[in-house]
């Protein structure tokens, strides 16, 4: 998986994060019905599709670090003597 496609899934993942959280946030800071959630879901998801992009990139290369440590054989600990 290249750079581009992480920072793909990172936006959708924190467009979506932001506009549902963004959605509960308009909700109450605007207390009209619709217009309230409507907006906030429109900022939050700008915003999270901005964050989603380098905090996406980010947390799959240390997912994958990870993964790759894990599968790797642990070296032979020195003989006691």
């Amino acid at each position: 998986m290249d750079d581009k496609d992480k920072e793909e899934v990172g936006k959708v993942a924190g467009g979506v994060a932001g506009a549902m959280s963004g959605a509960r946030f308009g909700q109450f800071a605007i207390p009209i019905p619709v217009v309230g959630p409507f907006v906030g879901a429109v900022a939050g998801g700008v915003v999270g599709s901005e964050v989603g992009k380098r905090l996406g990139k980010a947390l799959i290369n240390a997912g994958n670090a990870f993964v790759d440590t894990m599968r790797t054989e642990p070296e032979a600990a020195p003989a006691a003597e």
